[in-house]
């Protein structure tokens, strides 16, 4: 389990076992219920009695941030409407969010993107180096010096951009266990790790895609010699790092053996799962998870490309996250319905920033 973030420990004293029960509540409910698993929870807890356990460890942490401990005989709604517990309710929330995003971005684009934190007002200053080599030519004996080469670093700059939640939420139904705070962290963390995957995902696309990009790192039509002469490419120009082919489960079922050509795949008679192979000639096989666009049952990852990559080298992507989820809560009687609007703001950013050399190879 990834360490929880510097600024997290700072802000949770020694209560850091509310954030790390809300990470492993979140784990547990992504292993249960979407069969994905981003890493190790106690799994002798019920989920069910997880959320009873985080809903009262949330009223604890909100009391501790707020300094307001709820009287004998008043009710949850009325302790909800003092604008401390409202800060730190929230508060609270965003630094949660925190908790977990780190694990669940990483375990979804880390094949090919580098994250960075910066702290607020920062941005991120990445020095890209030259990945060609130096020429070698003859020379003579009677000849000092052959022709002089200096290559220069150069410096790219990434600058976060604001990106915001923005739900309506009844607080004291929130704080009196009517409305899950759980599950309304859960829900924010998915919308959160759905749009910075995209944002990164389309950054990695359009690098490849670009009218600029080098025609010999480009190829049309599936067939096996044409991934095979990307892999070769890449390889050799990132001076010998082995790539990995990157696609979607349906991509990648161009490079299973084509039984029209004579090829069979065998399989133990005790497990006749099917799967997608590891490896194509030697080089590793990576599945590219889908997400999903949220509009009309819509998939963001492009089933027609494979992309050849060497991650060892240098991630084709770089991000930048800036400083904390910051959330804003107006009050409750602005509202004729008495509902709260609650704005979560995290600043980011995604941009193709590399060294590397990478390939495509779309199938029209």
């Amino acid at each position: 389990m990834t360490t929880l973030p510097l600024n997290i420990v700072q802000f949770a004293g020694d209560k850091i076992d509310v954030y790390e029960g809300m990470r492993d509540y979140y784990f547990h409910h992504m292993s249960e219920v979407a069969n994905i698993k981003l890493g190790a929870y106690d799994s002798t807890v019920s989920l069910h009695d997880k959320e009873d356990k985080m809903h009262k460890a949330l009223l604890s942490e909100i009391t501790r941030v707020s300094g307001q401990v709820l009287p004998e005989g008043m009710s949850i709604q009325q302790w909800s409407m003092n604008p401390m517990v409202k800060w730190a309710t929230f508060a609270v929330t965003g630094m949660m969010i925190d908790a977990i995003i780190p694990d669940t971005i990483v375990k979804s684009i880390g094949t090919y993107t580098d994250i960075k934190s910066v702290g607020y007002g920062e941005t991120l200053e990445i020095d890209v180096k030259p990945n060609s080599l130096f020429t070698v030519s003859q020379g003579a004996n009677a000849q000092r010096t052959a022709f002089v080469q200096k290559q220069f670093a150069t410096t790219k700059t990434i600058v976060p951009v604001n990106h915001d939640i923005t739900v309506e939420v009844a607080l004291y139904k929130v704080l009196a266990g009517q409305e899950s705070l759980a599950e309304f962290v859960r829900k924010a963390v998915i919308s959160l790790e759905r749009q910075m995957t995209s944002d990164a995902y389309d950054a990695m696309d359009t690098l490849v895609s670009g009218a600029t990009y080098p025609s010999a790192l480009v190829k049309t039509g599936y067939t096996a010699e044409k991934l095979l002469e990307l892999c070769q490419i890449t390889e050799a120009y990132n001076n010998g790092a082995k790539p990995i082919i990157l696609g979607t489960s349906q991509a990648l079922l161009k490079v299973l053996p084509d039984a029209t050509a004579g090829y069979r795949i065998t399989t133990p008679s005790e497990n006749q799962g099917i799967y997608l192979i590891k490896n194509f000639i030697d080089y590793d096989i990576v599945v590219l998870p889908q997400v999903a666009t949220g509009k009309n049952y819509g998939l963001k990852m492009k089933n027609d490309r494979l992309y050849v990559l060497s991650p060892s080298v240098d991630k084709l992507i770089k991000g930048a996250i800036e400083g904390q989820t910051i959330t804003n809560t107006n009050d409750t009687y602005a509202n004729a319905n008495l509902t709260q609007k609650t704005t979560m703001s995290k600043r980011y950013d995604f941009q193709a920033v590399t060294n590397a050399c990478a390939g495509l190879l779309k199938f029209e």
